[in-house]
């Protein structure tokens, strides 16, 4: 789209402009329009969105508490307005604020309150830990030093890149991970094709490459808290509605084991059935990815300090509940210990130049955290006004059905859903109504709502899934043919892992009976 310029027109036979329309154009005024097709979902989803909150304040019996009824009908128009993005998902999250006091459902004392919730402050920790990594360089650094440590082979170098990614989208978004990750993909493809006969870039091991930086960032994510937005929810609402505290510790022993399973499966799927790397060498790999490495120079007193914090931090995040198990110390306090040290200790002191600016900080995911907040005040009212409990008594009747294909038909449904809407949101939207439903059964809330924050990070279907997918397909070298190819089987492979994770090792590491 071209935007007029901002140089006085001077064109003959035509009246000079005002001097006011002379003036930089209006910021609203440049944004591009949307699409017709975006257009037209966010308005059906903004309009569809109260008037089915009315319909379903009208549908639920009469004798179910108002409160509660008016929150059932919130929800309905928050859950809507997340999925279609009527309006931004971080805008939506503040309705709780509005409509909880206009409607008399809660005072803004109590609405706000879950907007400060200690796991917005762990997650703003690890937000600031991770924009340190960055602001540093580090993250850089350790991905190309496991990428080089693992070899350049085809499929060598493929499991690399997977790991590296893997293990950065542990601290860091996963979507600045793929961000990051995949320029240094498009250069060894690039060098791939410099020495190839053709010029050409072997189309297999391209989309292998690409598709396993995409689905590392994603499957990697699992493995912490603060890897993927719907493991905070989850721990968050279970600490608000049921007084469960999950450790950070706690969760990487039931994480990690399962992303590593999920990796190397992801790995051995692109580059043994799907698409085997029609080439064995990459001439001069090594030394790209070497030349890359020497290019960040020897390590810089900040980085070395950003890497003591780091390693202190995930130390104390795993030790100090198990050394201490009484103290009021708590992973969000940790996480706060780090971002205060990371604006105090200075990687010059000459300079005055800390390890973390504001600068640098005001680039954290606002939306994010404001999410968080408003997906936890929902479910702080489901709880509040009995609607959970309602909820659960209507779900009586499948008491019956075995605990493993509860698991199974919740993580299938997230997973379906949560291929067309954002993975934050669906968790939001989900992990109150299906608590509910798992109390209702008189099931341990967790056999439920672990299987919904771990399904709705496994996207791998479409681009518009989760945002890495799109980077991948944005490179050009991945058609939506490719990602539904693989992405269907990771889907299933998903599923299983997911039932199986929850039965197994959610079991074992929460003491979880059924």
């Amino acid at each position: 789209m071209t935007t007029p310029s901002n140089e006085p027109d001077t064109r003959p036979n035509e009246a000079p402009r005002d001097t006011a329309e002379d003036d930089e154009q209006a910021p609203g005024l440049r944004e591009p329009a949307e699409s017709p097709a975006i257009l037209m979902r966010k308005r059906i989803g903004l309009f569809a969105g109260p008037v089915l909150a009315v319909v379903v304040f009208f549908l639920l019996p009469g004798d179910l508490a108002q409160p509660a009824r008016l929150t059932a009908a919130v929800a309905t128009v928050m859950a809507l307005w997340w999925m279609t993005e009527a309006i931004p998902l971080a805008a939506t999250a503040l309705l709780p604020l509005v409509l909880f006091p206009v409607l008399n459902i809660a005072g803004m004392a109590d609405a706000a309150t879950p907007y400060a919730n200690p796991i917005i402050f762990l997650f703003m920790g690890g937000f600031m830990l991770a924009l340190a990594l960055q602001r540093w360089n580090l993250h850089r650094r350790i991905a190309l030093a496991t990428v080089l440590l693992v070899g350049t082979k085809p499929r060598q170098l493929i499991g690399g890149f997977m790991i590296a990614t893997g293990f950065m989208s542990m601290w860091v978004s996963n979507t600045a991970t793929a961000v990051m990750m995949l320029p240094i993909g498009m250069s060894v493809l690039a060098l791939t094709a410099r020495m190839s006969e053709d010029q050409k870039v072997p189309p297999k091991f391209g989309i292998a490459l690409m598709l396993g930086i995409a689905y590392s960032a994603s499957i990697g994510s699992l493995g912490t808290i603060i890897g993927t937005p719907p493991n905070a929810l989850m721990v968050g609402y279970l600490q608000q509605a049921h007084d469960i505290n999950i450790g950070f510790g706690q969760w990487m022993l039931v994480g990690v084991p399962m992303s590593v399973v999920f990796m190397v499966m992801a790995w051995y799927l692109l580059t043994f059935v799907i698409f085997k790397p029609e080439i064995t060498e990459i001439p001069g790999g090594r030394k790209l990815i070497s030349d890359e490495y020497r290019k960040l120079g020897r390590m810089n007193v900040g980085e070395k300090l950003v890497l003591v914090i780091f390693v202190l931090a995930a130390a104390s995040w795993i030790t100090v509940p198990l050394l201490w198990p009484d103290t009021s110390i708590e992973d969000a306090v940790i996480a706060m210990c780090v971002a205060v040290a990371l604006f105090i200790i200075p990687a010059n002191p000459r300079k005055g130049v800390p390890l973390l600016n504001w600068g640098a900080a005001k680039e954290l995911p606002w939306d994010i955290l404001l999410l968080f907040g408003g997906g936890l005040a929902l479910s702080a009212q489901f709880t509040e006004t009995g609607l959970s409990k309602w909820v659960g008594e209507q779900v009586d009747g499948l008491g019956f059905l075995p605990v493993v294909i509860l698991i199974a038909a919740v993580a299938l449904i997230v997973l379906g859903l949560t291929e067309l809407t954002s993975n934050t949101a669906t968790a939001a939207a989900f992990l109150p109504l299906i608590g509910g439903v798992a109390v209702g059964l008189g099931l341990d809330p967790m056999l439920l709502v672990i299987p919904v924050a771990i399904a709705a990070t496994c996207a791998f279907m479409l681009p518009v899934a989760t945002p890495p997918n799109a980077i991948a397909y944005s490179s050009g070298y991945v058609e939506i043919s490719d990602m539904l190819k693989a992405g269907i089987w990771l889907n299933l492979i998903s599923l299983v892992l997911t039932t199986l994770t929850t039965m197994t090792l959610a079991v074992w590491v929460f003491n979880i009976v059924y």
